[in-house]
This record gives C-alpha cells, structure tokens and sequence, in this order.
C-alpha cells in the first residue's frame, strides 16, 4: 500500500510541477515550431493590416521581445524583407509591432494590436487594459509595456 501511496504522491508532484512550468512565461527557442507559429501569425496580421500594397519579397521580423505563457503570447518586433533590407514606409507602416496573441485550437491568432508610433496618454492607457482578456499574463509583455500597464498585474483589472 506504502508503494502505491508514494507512487500517487509522486506522479501528483510531477503533476503539479508540470502545469506549474507551464504557467511560467518562457521565451521561444529561435527557430523552434513554437516561435515560427507566432512569428506566422504575426506575420499575417502584419501584412494584412499594414501593408499598402504587393510586398516584392515576404518580411521577417527582427524580434524585440517575444514571450510565450499558454495560451497566451507577446510579441514585439519590426518587419524586414527576407534579405535583410528594411521596408520602405510605403509599403508598411515603419513602426514596431506590439501584439497580443492567444492560442486556439492550435492556432496563434493576434487579439489586441498595441502597435503605435507614440506613447499613449492616460486614457489610451486606461482603454488598453479593457481591451486586455482579463486571464493575459502580465508577465509576457516586455518591460516597457509593464511600465506603461503598471507595476503590478491587479492594475491591469483596475
């Protein structure tokens, strides 16, 4: 019985310390399947909703931050043609892109754009955290975004 007992205890432990390390936000590995999925997603947003026109070659971003706490991710970075050359304004808004994603059905898909080209005031701020699902983990955004949020996740619910 003692056997059976310890055995429970441990895989309950493992268990435990599974969805724990889970619940923690971790950043994708650079070229892992994980990272390409939301990259992919962003990508689609990215081109769907800013460019101007037919891109010459596919964009690739050059990643500021990027941070994964399932389902939930964010993602921080600005196109580059797959060359390596930047984007002519022109063709895509020449701003950082700010994104919030959340993982359905296996799938990344952006649920709140915080792309800008300037700091939002107060309000914007306050209309931000609205837009936010009320689960999404403070402790994925890069540090200016917690700045701007606030210190703490419970600001975040104000």
């Amino acid at each position: 019985m003692t056997i059976v007992r310890t055995a429970l205890c441990l895989a309950l432990l493992f268990a435990v310390a599974h969805v724990h390390a889970q619940s923690r936000p971790h950043t994708p590995a650079p070229g892992s399947p994980e990272r390409q999925a939301v990259c992919d997603a962003a990508r689609s947003f990215v081109v769907g909703k800013y460019a101007t026109g037919q891109l010459p070659q596919p964009i690739v971003f050059r990643i500021d931050h990027i941070a994964v706490q399932d389902p939930y991710s964010y993602f921080e970075a600005t196109p580059r043609f797959k060359d390596g050359s930047y984007v002519p304004p022109n063709l895509i808004a020449d701003i950082a892109y700010n994104l919030c994603l959340k993982r359905q059905a296996g799938r990344w898909s952006v649920i709140v754009d915080l792309s800008r080209s300037d700091v939002p005031d107060a309000a914007e701020v306050q209309a931000i955290k609205q837009r936010l699902p009320r689960d999404f983990p403070f402790a994925v955004f890069s540090q200016t975004w917690r700045d701007l949020l606030g210190n703490k996740a419970v600001q975040l619910r104000e």
